[in-house]
């Protein structure tokens, strides 16, 4: 990837973001990015670090959260009652810190005095006895507590949820939730929250099968409605890019209400066939492509992959501790994360996409920044043709994760008369950045 570069030509009249770079007409071999067309704003892509209060090594927290030789994730899901010690130095990158509670007891233990255990409560029916909130004020003032001490260590939560899969029937001593259930929990929860500057979060079901009964519940309680600002749910089985009538409904209603954001927080993407250990490039292509899907189909402003820390063979972890490597997933998230930043805007795209490749392009509205991003799923390398229709860079510079690179810079592009060319390296994932 190569090719000289013009000098700049970007100028501001009136607000406006031009360049010298931007005329043109596409062809019909072209993919189009339209930065014109705006979609859903991003706020970050990020990971989870439950039950892990340190890291394994201190180097670590560059790889996760700088934005110059790490993946620069944005976004850091802590478990209420670890220690913080990750969380604060997420928090002095710049990183989102939010929290969720499975247990309400010392220490984010099963039970504790705001839960009655009940068996088979809510529907479940696996004869366990499982954690049923009874005391919704009494914990609403201990996660108040907790936040505030949080915040004197230095880890300021931008958001609580209301409890992490309340539909799994006490898996991990999860507190279990019917969706009335949640909903009323709400009621408590977000006053307790609003008052100290905390945005609330729900429900985080385990997929979304579970999802459309929950936020249904929750939207027809109109003062639990009202303080939930970010509505989240898990990735497993069912996404939210499904055909299911009830998901796509309730995808609609949260995208129409813009006072409201929509979040995936948690999935295991699953190991590629002969990638035993799940480190791999193509294991990570399986986590771009429920990327490309949720973000696309879905319109989620927010992304997070399950675990910072997992053994060989799982699919849903960054950092391999058998192997001691970082897994290509953490080099591919960071495609996105290191390049499109918060406040960033989707933008759409049309055209022709070559066979076997998956794309998406985002800008900032502050300064004109394209970032474009390419999964090439084919096992042999790919060419393509890409036309930025609007005020485009004079170059760009793609950023390639493969079976051999991870976020390597290469030459930059030179973009003529709004077009650039390129050839994607076989099963690897290139953002091409460049700025007007």
């Amino acid at each position: 990837m190569g090719g000289s570069a013009p000098t700049s030509g970007t100028t501001a009249a009136g607000g406006a973001i031009t360049s010298s770079c931007g005329a043109g007409t596409s062809t019909s071999s072209d993919v189009v990015v339209n930065l014109g067309s705006l979609q859903q704003k991003i706020t970050g892509f990020g990971v989870s670090s439950a039950w892990a209060g340190n890291y394994s090594d201190a180097s670590h927290a560059d790889a996760l959260w700088s934005t110059t030789t790490g993946a620069g994730l944005t976004l850091l899901r802590i478990r209420y009652g670890d220690g913080l010690a990750i969380a604060k130095s997420a928090a002095s990158y710049g990183v989102t810190v939010w929290m969720t509670p499975w247990g309400t007891g010392t220490n984010g233990a099963s039970g504790g005095p705001y839960t009655t255990a009940q068996t088979n409560p809510n529907g479940c029916t696996n004869n366990k006895s499982m954690p049923v909130l009874t005391n919704p004020t009494g914990l609403a003032s201990a996660l108040v507590t907790w936040v505030q001490n949080a915040k004197t260590q230095g880890v300021p939560i931008y958001a609580v949820s209301a409890g992490n899969e309340p539909d799994s029937c006490g898996i991990n001593d999860t507190t279990s939730y019917s969706a009335a259930q949640m909903a009323t929990w709400i009621e408590t929860l977000g006053p307790a929250m609003t008052d100290i500057n905390v945005k609330v979060m729900a429900p985080e079901t385990m997929n979304w099968y579970g999802f459309p009964s929950y936020f249904t519940a929750i939207q027809n309680d109109a003062n639990a409605y009202k303080y939930v600002s970010i509505f989240a749910g898990h990735r497993y089985g069912l996404g939210p890019d499904s055909n299911n009538a009830a998901v796509v409904a309730a995808n609609k209603a949260i995208a129409a209400d813009t006072s409201k954001e929509y979040w995936e927080t948690e999935v295991d993407t699953g190991t590629a066939s002969g990638d035993s250990s799940g480190d791999g490039i193509t294991s990570a292509l399986l986590m771009a492509k429920q990327m490309h899907a949720d973000l696309t189909v879905a319109n989620l402003n927010a992304w997070h992959i399950w675990w910072l820390y997992n053994a060989t063979g799982n699919g849903g972890f960054l950092f391999d501790t058998t192997t001691k490597v970082w897994s290509k997933r953490l080099w591919v998230l960071g495609n996105y994360s290191r390049f499109v930043r918060p406040g960033y805007r989707r933008v759409s795209t049309s055209g022709t996409v070559p066979s076997g490749v998956l794309l998406t392009a985002y800008t900032n509205p502050a300064d004109g920044t394209v970032a474009v991003v390419a999964v090439n799923n084919n096992t042999s390398a790919t060419p393509v043709s890409i036309f930025v229709s609007g005020a485009a860079p004079c170059t760009v510079t793609p950023w390639v994760t493969s079976a051999t690179d991870s976020l390597a810079s290469k030459s930059p592009i030179a973009v003529s008369n709004a077009r650039f060319t390129a050839t994607l390296d076989a099963t690897s994932v290139t953002t091409f950045v460049g700025k007007p």
